[in-house]
């Protein structure tokens, strides 16, 4: 058996190698042109039902694509690459699924062949003929909760533990040892036959500009080959948290009491820290505005090592032990704080579920809100939307119509106001009952404030004096939600007894989408508007959206569907459309919401029931064909 110090100098010896490796004298273009010949004979043999020699084509291009990857290549090149591997991927699913063994075969199958290729298979025997060292050097085998976890939420924390991207979650080690939807990423005793090695050696993970370096990756492979065994006390508790990162013998560190970012530290980022390191030319270039911007650090690096307090920069300046003590020119943060500043990082420094994007003063309010009653929160509201109407229209005090779950202002007549607070009532009940949500508790805690404009005119004079944007031409209503507020916007003059009903209920459905989970702007947005068509099925309204979405030109690229801040009437047409093609089986988009409502992340319960997250179904929207018109 090999000795843990061996499979150092394994791994070491692979990634440290010349950036040129084993397949050096390999030509990319004929391996580009080798994969895709194979690729096109596999499908033209599964047409045909010729399996055996199908999955004979399928490991040909397996083999020809483990060569590619060995090989330096530029950034344009590499996503033709990603392109080859979807190709083969969904030739290996269509193959596993004809001979019903599902695309856990496929994935096995997958890695005996990469196991078997020439680039690993030299690496394996090299380090064994370059190393002998005896039992007595053996170090002792890495652990999970100490030495591997950090690691994992460092460099995949955004994509795999805060969401579930390509169907693969890191969110608990339980989820980690399932691994992705096409089977394991971890094999047990043998790093080099695991996935989870071979797309970070090969530089595909992680994404987003992320590296792993050479000492992590050798840390991870030496825990697999002793066993990928799991130390901790709980294999669901969530990754970076206390339950999860304790190993099973040390009872006193299970009694740390975990410390919530957005509770314990945020409020004293926010006083202490933001008059030096916000937005604009924050000092360091180090901007502390939201959780997002701190994790990624200024020009001295990264301020967090999550799991290395002693090694985190943020920590030595909070205590004066590098360079000028911080917060500067300020009192210093208590030594309660600073401990406390600690104790997250030596945590895995978690999210604690927050947007990890959203100001943090405002992901601040947002949890200060979520303490509050449904009466206490309705109050706060009020007073905030007393504020705005004085804002926008300082000469015209505000008129309020308050019902259970509403309150409507509105510069318009006391008939309309009590027609919408009316309409709103019926349309959440009918929106509870479509998407078979409970009714034992408010669908919205705290009232959603719904402001109804006598003109569109009004409402862009509310939308450049409280939200200061340019309204867009033709949009006459959304919804926001930021902190503890939460409103909706609607013009309803003119509006007839046909069309109100379908107007207020796609505000309504969307500021109570927005209150679900971080679900996004952009899909709440057309969510709102496919669940108001199958409220008001009947509605002339809804026959205009319909209309509106058979005439629609493609989108310029996935970001004008996924912008927050871009809220034109053709991109509210498109959301609507794409998630309207989602709703076909409406069961399935019931348990979307429902997982939701249940506080599960955005992008992870997406992926669970439609196989993308929200930035892959905007891609592949954004590449659809034109309608025939």
């Amino acid at each position: 058996m090999r000795t843990a110090f061996k499979i150092i100098l394994a791994v070491l010896a692979i990634l440290c190698a010349a950036p040129t490796p084993a397949y050096a004298d390999d030509d990319p273009a004929e391996l580009f042109e080798s994969i895709d010949r194979s690729l096109q004979r596999a499908n033209q043999l599964l047409r045909s039902k010729k399996n055996d020699e199908a999955q004979a084509a399928l490991d040909d291009a397996t083999e020809s694509l483990a060569s590619l990857r060995k090989i330096a290549l530029p950034d344009d090149l590499r996503a033709e690459v990603e392109g080859l591997q979807k190709r083969l991927t969904t030739a290996e699913r269509t193959l596993a699924k004809r001979k019903g063994t599902g695309s856990k075969a496929a994935a096995t199958a997958r890695s005996k062949t990469k196991e078997a290729s020439p680039a690993r298979t030299a690496a394996k025997n090299g380090a064994t003929n370059r190393t002998s060292a005896p039992n007595q050097d053996k170090p002792p085998a890495p652990k999970f909760s100490t030495d591997v976890a950090p690691i994992l939420i460092a460099r995949c924390g955004n994509c795999h533990i805060n969401a579930a991207s390509g169907g693969l979650s890191m969110a608990n080690f339980a989820a980690l040892a399932r691994g992705s939807r096409d089977g394991p990423i971890i094999t047990p005793g043998a790093s080099d036959a695991s996935r989870l090695v071979e797309v970070i050696f090969t530089g595909k993970m992680p994404r987003g500009g992320g590296q792993v370096s050479p000492e992590e990756l050798a840390m991870i492979s030496l825990w697999i080959n002793a066993g990928a065994r799991f130390d901790g006390t709980d294999p669901t508790a969530p990754l970076g948290q206390q339950p999860a990162m304790a190993p099973a013998n040390d009872p006193s560190a299970a009694k740390t009491e975990d410390v919530l970012f957005v509770r314990d530290l945020a409020p004293a980022i926010v006083a202490s820290c933001l008059d030096c390191h916000k937005n604009d030319q924050p000092a360091g270039e180090l901007r502390l505005t939201s959780f997002a911007s701190l994790i990624e650090g200024g020009a001295s690096g990264k301020v967090v090592e999550p799991g290395r307090p002693r090694d985190s920069l943020l920590v030595k300046r909070l205590r004066g032990l590098d360079g000028t003590r911080m917060p500067k020119d300020k009192a210093s943060l208590s030594s309660d704080v600073i401990a406390r500043f600690e104790a997250w990082i030596k945590q895995g420094a978690p999210t604690g579920g927050i947007d990890t994007a959203m100001p943090l003063s405002l992901a601040i309010e947002r949890y200060e809100a979520a303490q509050l009653t449904h009466e206490e929160l309705t109050a706060k509201r009020r007073a905030s939307a007393e504020k705005m109407w004085t804002r926008a229209f300082p000469d015209a005090p505000a008129k309020v119509q308050q019902t259970a779950n509403f309150l409507v202002f509105g510069n318009v007549s006391a008939d309309r106001r009590t027609q919408v607070a009316k309409l709103a009532e019926t349309e959440l009940t009918k929106i509870g009952k479509l998407l078979k949500l409970a009714s034992d508790a408010p669908l919205v805690k705290g009232a959603l404030v719904l402001f109804a404009f006598g003109s569109a005119q009004d409402y862009d004079d509310f939308v450049r004096a409280v939200e200061e944007r340019e309204p867009s031409e033709g949009v006459n209503g959304h919804a926001r939600a930021q902190g503890a507020d939460l409103y909706a916007c609607l013009v309803v003059k003119g509006e007839s007894g046909e069309t109100l009903p379908a107007l207020v209920a796609e505000q309504v459905a969307d500021g109570f989408l927005l209150t679900l989970s971080n679900v996004p702007p952009w899909f709440a947005a057309g969510a709102a508007r496919t669940i108001a068509t199958r409220v008001e099925p009947k509605s002339p309204l809804v026959k205009k959206w319909n209309t509106e979405i058979q005439a629609l030109s493609p989108v310029a690229n996935a970001e004008q569907l996924l912008s927050d801040s871009t809220l034109d009437r053709e991109s509210i047409a498109h959301r609507y459309a794409l998630v309207q093609s989602l709703t076909r089986k409406l069961p399935q988009f019931q348990a979307l919401v429902a997982a939701f409502a249940q506080d599960q992340d955005f992008d992870a319960a997406l992926t669970e029931a439609y196989r993308h997250d929200g930035r892959e179904l905007a891609e592949l929207w954004s590449r659809r064909k034109p309608a025939a018109k």
